[in-house]
């Protein structure tokens, strides 16, 4: 599902190849080859080939305090509709959950693949009924600092503007959708001349225009591109569905560019105050630390 690691080691393949023995999922068709495919801030994923067929297995860190449950829940709903690859099996206790593997895959690209793939996909996705928690922007922000390791200090000036970007989304209309807030390139296959979504660890309810904040900055979208971006989405969005919440009477695409620049400085800080807390991540938590300087000196409404 992603390009392979050429510098993995034998012990841990064979630590992977050993907790596969382990799952019951893997009783009647035991590991023929497991090899390594790109690992992520956080987990690392493996493909695990058998007789019969050929499946990601993600391993979990043990500390990890996301919940699992809501992840397959996601997961699943986003398979039934087309949009990810069907998961198999979730064991909590190895912390390890397997997925079908989507043959023939590159990462997504932007401008080769085009906006509307996935603008596509993300309408659909934002329109799945699942049961998650509501992310609380606000409330988001202390649990970030909390995670902080000792002697790891956010600068103080930037916090205010990303709490402000997150009051300031949180006084607005919302529109709160089934997110990925994840979208990145790593997390977006091609495959099949089709869009596939991966990894649903942060998927909740949520502003939609959190999603289309991050399209924006992961993919480096200039303000045509933003705007084209956002009547691109309101056409695929059911338009009722976006037009119902303006209270000022704005076109769908009007009501989503007012909350683009506070979604993109709360999704900045989101980024930059996680991998600040992660090891070795400096030079991610430095480029989003950017991010939102180059943000936060820009007024937050637009014109």
């Amino acid at each position: 599902m992603a390009q392979s690691l050429s510098a993995t080691t034998g012990s841990e393949i064979e630590h992977v190849t050993r907790l596969c023995q382990r799952l019951e999922f893997f009783v009647d068709q035991p590991p023929i080859q497991v090899r390594a495919l790109s690992h992520g801030a956080s987990n690392q994923s493996y493909y695990v080939k058998t007789a019969q067929s050929e499946y990601v297995l993600r391993c979990y860190p043990a500390e990890s305090t996301v919940c699992r449950q809501q992840e397959l829940r996601c997961q699943h709903a986003a398979a039934a509709m087309g949009l990810a690859a069907t998961p198999l099996c979730l064991n909590n206790h190895y912390q390890v959950m397997l997925s079908e593997y989507i043959r023939g895959a590159e990462p997504f690209d932007y401008a080769r693949h085009g906006a509307t793939a996935l603008l596509s996909v993300l309408a659909q996705f934002h329109q799945l009924q699942v049961q998650t928690a509501t992310l609380d922007y606000v409330a988001y922000l202390p649990q970030l600092l909390a995670a902080l390791p000792a002697g790891s200090r956010a600068d103080k000036t930037l916090l205010a503007e990303v709490q402000q970007a997150a009051q300031q989304l949180s006084s607005l209309q919302p529109d709160l959708v089934l997110c990925h807030l994840d979208l990145h390139q790593g997390n977006l296959l091609w495959a099949a001349d089709r869009l596939w979504l991966l990894d649903f660890e942060y998927s909740q309810q949520a502003d939609s225009s959190l999603d289309l904040a991050a399209i924006s900055l992961h993919f480096n979208l200039d303000k045509t591109a933003e705007a084209q971006m956002l009547a691109g989405y309101a056409r695929l969005r059911q338009r009722n569905e976006l037009d119902a919440l303006s209270t000022k009477k704005l076109p769908a695409e009007k009501l989503l560019a007012e909350k683009l620049p506070a979604a993109k400085l709360l999704y900045s800080g989101f980024c930059w105050l996680w991998y600040l807390a992660l090891p070795d991540c400096q030079t991610q938590a430095n480029y989003w630390q950017q991010q939102v300087q180059a943000l936060a000196a820009s007024p937050l409404q637009t014109t």
